[in-house]
């Protein structure tokens, strides 16, 4: 009887969010659980083996990942279809908006409060929401505090106005990803040398983008001068939806650069702590074309292999520019150790940066040198609008688009101290 549950799960061949194992998932009834190994979760093990009406179809449903052919469930509280009533809504002391669930299904924080730490204990005490048979939190996508109030919270950063539709295609639409930022440089003598590289805004005042479009190399006769914000084509001075062209952003605005902050660490040419602050002339608003992204907290753990992230941008590089219009790219996240055997030549990742993409054609090249790799948290939260964080900074390659040959990225969450130790209050 037991060959048939792992049968039923394993021949399932729909497409199906792929989880780890402890990671927070949504059961087919709705109901906020752990995805698991399918031999540890006796409720649907048991039902199968019972053979309660509805138990097969109700495991298939569940299926969350796999553990090379193990296949992996959402385990809740019951193993056949019913109506259960979904979380309640609540925001986090980080300001996000999130589902009140019992502490043991939310592994961020459960996972936090075993290393003691006084930061972890006080958010899980602050993320407290009520309590049924056990304690409910409100479970987000961080168990951290920001430990700033320099930085945006949740309530206002990695939000989109509109309609964004972010599966297929290349182009995006003006009003998706608000804070990226365009370099302006210009040659020695004066004149335009146009935009090279690209950032993020990440609150009223500061750009994050790579250190290498800031410190620049002898052999470029240019020199970072401005930043321009709220820009979707370059070539147009008033940018409109073309499916409806009343529908028009606000115009671009460029700024001056007070302060260029490039970390301490940074050689040029070597490619680690590749990562500079840019201090603009005023503070901005924000508007529907210009907001800033959400940062992680330093504890976030590292992306998982295979994960989905985006890269945006015009393609621009301190070397040229390819694109008019605003691009993206999906890219999934690859091993270090797989990075490693394919980057070794260039010397390779550790634990400051994030590895990605590989297939022909498709890399950060469509996004901009010192632009944001991002996530949406959208997949975590049941409750939460689409909400957008900057994993890492375009970093460094081997040409574009080569199969198998990945790009590196500063890994934001490791700099995070960094980042908040060189901000200046404005």
């Amino acid at each position: 009887m037991y060959t048939k549950v792992v049968y039923f799960l394993t021949s399932f061949c729909l497409s199906v969010l792929a989880l780890d194992i402890g990671d927070t998932c949504i059961t087919p009834n709705g109901e906020v659980a752990n995805c698991i190994q399918h031999t540890e979760c006796h409720v649907i093990k048991n039902a199968i083996l019972s053979r309660v009406e509805g138990a097969k179809p109700f495991a298939q449903k569940s299926k969350c990942g796999n553990i090379g052919k193990s296949p992996l469930v959402c385990c809740g509280t019951t193993a056949k279809f019913m109506t259960i009533a979904p979380p309640k809504k609540c925001t986090t002391p980080n300001g996000e908006s999130a589902s009140c669930v019992p502490l043991s299904s939310c592994k961020l924080i459960s996972d936090a409060l075993e290393t003691h730490d006084n930061d972890a204990e006080k958010f899980a005490k602050e993320s407290h929401c009520g309590h049924e048979r056990e304690q409910l939190v409100c479970c987000g996508s961080e168990a951290y505090p920001l430990r700033t109030n320099l930085l945006p919270n949740r309530t206002v950063c990695g939000e989109q106005t509109g309609v964004v539709r972010i599966m297929g295609g290349e182009e995006t639409k003006i009003l998706e990803f608000p804070w990226m930022a365009l370099l302006m440089y210009n040659f020695h003598n004066g004149s335009h040398a146009g935009f090279r590289c690209g950032g993020s805004v990440i609150n009223n005042r500061y750009v994050l983008t790579a250190a290498h479009c800031v410190s620049i190399s002898e052999n470029l006769p240019i020199y970072l001068n401005k930043v321009r914000l709220g820009e979707w084509k370059i070539s147009t001075v008033e940018d409109c939806d073309e499916e409806f062209p009343s529908n028009c952003a606000d115009p671009v605005i460029d700024l001056n650069i007070e302060e260029k902050i490039v970390h301490p660490q940074y050689k040029l040419g070597e490619g680690k702590n590749d990562i500079a602050l840019l201090r603009l002339e005023r503070n901005i608003e924000y508007t529907n074309s210009i907001r800033p992204i959400c940062l992680p907290v330093g504890e976030s753990p590292d992306p998982r292999s295979r994960s989905e992230m985006y890269v945006a941008g015009w393609g621009a590089t301190e070397n040229s520019s390819s694109s008019d219009v605003k691009l993206k790219l999906k890219l999934q996240i690859a091993s270090r150790s797989y990075c490693n055997e394919r980057l070794n030549s260039i010397g390779g990742v550790d634990f400051t940066q994030i590895c990605a993409g590989g297939k022909r054609g498709e890399d950060s090249c469509k996004g901009d040198s010192g632009g944001p790799l991002m996530r949406s948290s959208t997949s975590e939260n049941l409750n939460a609008n689409p909400k957008w964080f900057q994993e890492g900074i375009v970093s460094r390659g081997i040409h574009c688009g080569i199969r198998g040959v990945p790009g590196i990225y500063a890994r934001v969450a490791y700099y995070m101290h960094w980042i908040i130790d060189n901000l200046r209050s404005f």
